[in-house]
């Protein structure tokens, strides 16, 4: 029994002097550029987040890639009823590279024109799902919002 007892007690005193820090990060607003919004109409609307990836300043590497549906994720943000061609602004920090694709009710996609943070809503009538890209020196995110078109 004394041997038992003297192996514990020897295990934490070695723990408990261990002097290593360790530190755990969060993703914040400043790490991961975690919300986007759009504007249509001098109204804005928060995207949904799709996923990220992102390397801190401090080395440290948060990610979220769940495989995710948009439509999934889509379902989160109350769909937008819009006129044919309604240009909408694209607000994300920090002025990343933006990507966007548009997604049909068939899930045909396809890259659709940005100029100056402005993109044009489909032409012809029905259910978009939009997907934004960002990527930054430090990561990248996808944002999603969905469009029904009138």
């Amino acid at each position: 029994m004394n041997k038992v007892a003297g192996t514990a007690l020897l295990f934490f005193l070695l723990v408990g002097c261990n002097q290593e820090k360790v530190t755990v990060s969060t993703p914040n607003d400043e790490q991961v550029p975690v919300s986007g919004s759009i504007v249509v109409n001098d109204k804005e609307y928060e995207m949904r987040v799709g996923e990220y990836e992102w390397n801190g300043d401090d080395g440290a590497h948060i990610t979220k890639t769940d495989s995710y549906s948009p439509k999934e994720v889509a379902k989160e943000f109350d769909d937008l009823t819009l006129k044919k061609d309604t240009k909408v602004k694209i607000l994300l920090k920090n002025n990343p590279k933006l990507t966007v694709y548009q997604l049909n009710q068939n899930n045909q996609k396809e890259k659709i024109t940005i100029k100056n943070n402005y993109i044009e809503v489909s032409s012809k009538s029905g259910y978009y799902l939009y997907e934004v890209s960002g990527k930054w020196p430090h990561g990248k995110a996808t944002y999603l919002f969905d469009v029904n078109v009138k």
